[in-house]
C-alpha cells in the first residue's frame, strides 16, 4: 500500500497530471472571460500541454503566464481576424439562407457560393485547428503564423481531423450533458489540448532541426525562444530548446 502512494509511484505521478490539468484548465477559463483575451488564453494552455507531452513543464502557472504574456499581442490580433472571418461566413450563410430576408433567386449562383462557402469553412476550420499551437511552438509575424498553419493543417490532414474530432466531442458533451458544463470549468478544455497536445508534437518535430548538445542547454529565461519558420516554407530556421 505504502508503494501505491509513494512520491515516484505510477499512482501518483497519473494523480499530478490530472491535478496540473485541472489547475491549468481553471488558468485558461479565468483568463478566457474577458473574451478578447482568448486567443492569448488558447496559446498559453498551448504553451503548457505541448510541454507537458514532453514532460518539460516546471510550473503550470508560470510558464502558462509567460507565455500569455509574451504572445498576447500576436495572439489577440490572430483571435480577432478569427472573429471576423466567422462573423463574415455566419452573414454569408445568413443571406443564403434568407434570414435577412434576402435570397439568391438564380439556383445556379446560390448552388455555387454554397460550394464556395463550404470550401471556405473548411479552410477556416482547418487554419483555427493549428494557429494558435504554432502561434506557442514558433516565432513568426502574424501573417506567416497564419499561412503555416494552413500549410500544416493540409499537409498533416489526419492531425487535423483528430484535433477536430476531439473538439466536436468536448463540444456535444457541454451542449448535450448538463453535467458536463460543470466538467468544462475544470477540465475538459485543457484535457481535449492536452490530448491534442500528443499530436502537435510529431507535426512540430518535423519542422525543427536537430541541435549540438552544447546548443541544446534549457534555462527558464530562454524556455520561449523558438524556431522562425521562414515566408515560403514552414521549415524552421532557428528551434526553441
Amino acid at each position: 500500500m505504502g508503494k501505491i502512494f509513494s512520491l515516484d509511484s505510477p499512482f501518483v505521478q497519473f494523480m499530478n497530471r490530472v491535478a496540473d490539468i485541472m489547475w491549468l484548465n481553471i488558468l485558461f477559463v479565468i483568463c478566457c472571460i474577458p473574451v478578447i483575451t482568448v486567443g492569448a488564453s488558447v496559446t498559453a494552455m498551448y504553451y503548457v500541454t505541448l510541454k507537458m507531452v514532453r514532460n518539460e513543464e516546471s510550473y503550470i502557472t508560470k510558464s502558462f503566464f509567460k507565455s500569455f504574456k509574451l504572445n498576447f499581442k500576436q495572439a489577440t490580433v490572430i483571435w480577432l481576424i478569427l472573429l471576423f472571418a466567422g462573423g463574415l461566413l455566419f452573414f454569408d450563410y445568413a443571406i443564403m439562407t434568407g434570414r435577412f430576408g434576402v435570397s439568391i433567386e438564380n439556383s445556379t449562383l446560390a448552388s455555387v457560393m454554397q460550394v464556395l462557402l463550404i470550401v471556405v469553412l473548411i479552410f477556416y476550420i482547418f487554419t483555427s485547428t493549428f494557429v494558435f499551437p504554432v502561434l506557442s511552438k514558433f516565432y513568426n509575424s502574424i501573417k506567416n503564423t497564419i499561412k503555416n498553419a494552413f500549410i500544416m493543417s493540409i499537409r498533416h490532414f489526419p492531425v487535423t481531423l483528430s484535433c477536430i474530432a476531439i473538439g466536436i466531442v468536448v463540444a456535444l458533451l457541454i451542449i448535450y450533458v448538463p453535467i458536463m458544463l460543470m466538467f468544462s470549468i475544470f477540465l475538459l478544455f485543457s484535457l481535449a489540448a492536452y490530448a491534442c497536445s500528443f499530436l502537435f508534437v510529431r507535426v512540430f518535430d518535423k519542422y525543427i532541426p536537430e541541435q549540438k548538445d552544447e546548443d541544446t542547454e534549457n534555462t527558464e529565461e530562454n524556455s520561449l525562444e523558438g524556431p522562425i519558420l521562414s515566408e515560403e516554407t514552414v521549415n524552421p530556421e532557428q528551434s526553441r530548446p
